[in-house]
């Protein structure tokens, strides 16, 4: 739902993601978990993030519409509609709405955040030295502890963390998980995906 005008959108990606919300609402495909801390997160900024797709949606509309005017006067005679993009923003929420509607919450905990500082002081990917990392951080830990839980359980089918957050996250020359982490995810047989494109290639689905 982030502003669809801006350069590095991809539909490729875009596709992925409705496909593999599909999954996950089908019931038998997919589960979804959202750590608590995610989900706060989303609640935070969500009215902000659709305002500045609003906003861009809006700037692109009136620079269209000028368009059409100079090339009349210039004796190209057309016009081109951007109706349909009315309330793509709010269509947009709703799918981002959905997601959140079919993923199994889980919450944080003393624990989580105890490893979390202690990742912080580290520092450990997500943590870096001069960024306020803690939030990250309880995101992560929240993950690692419940995929613990459930391969403790027999579960053997993939998993992957997904966040797009490439800075933090992957090695500077790919999409593969930082190398001071790589232990910790292949432990738990737990896979780095950039984005929702990747999750699908991932999953196999």
């Amino acid at each position: 739902m982030r502003d669809p005008t801006r350069d590095d959108i991809r539909i490729d990606e875009q596709k992925a993601s409705l496909k593999l919300l599909h999954a996950a609402e089908s019931g038998t495909q997919l589960t979804v978990l959202v750590a608590e801390q995610v989900q706060k997160e989303f609640l935070d900024n969500v009215d902000n993030v659709q305002k500045e797709a609003q906003r861009a949606l809006s700037k692109f509309r009136d620079l269209a519409y000028k368009l059409n005017e100079l090339a009349a006067l210039h004796g190209t005679a057309g016009q081109v509609n951007f109706d349909y993009l009315n309330g793509y923003e709010i269509r947009c929420r709703k799918m981002a709405g959905r997601w959140l509607n079919v993923a199994t919450l889980v919450p944080d905990s003393q624990q989580i955040h105890s490893r979390a500082v202690g990742r912080v002081n580290q520092p450990r990917t997500p943590a870096r030295k001069g960024k306020d990392s803690i939030k990250d951080c309880v995101i992560l830990e929240t993950y690692l502890e419940r995929i613990r839980e459930l391969r403790e359980n027999g579960l053997t089918t993939p998993i992957v963390f997904v966040s797009s957050n490439k800075k933090d996250y992957a090695e500077t020359a790919g999409a593969s998980v930082r190398s001071d982490i790589r232990a910790e995810f292949t432990e738990l047989g737990l896979e780095y995906a950039p984005n929702m494109a990747a999750a699908k290639h991932f999953l196999k689905l």
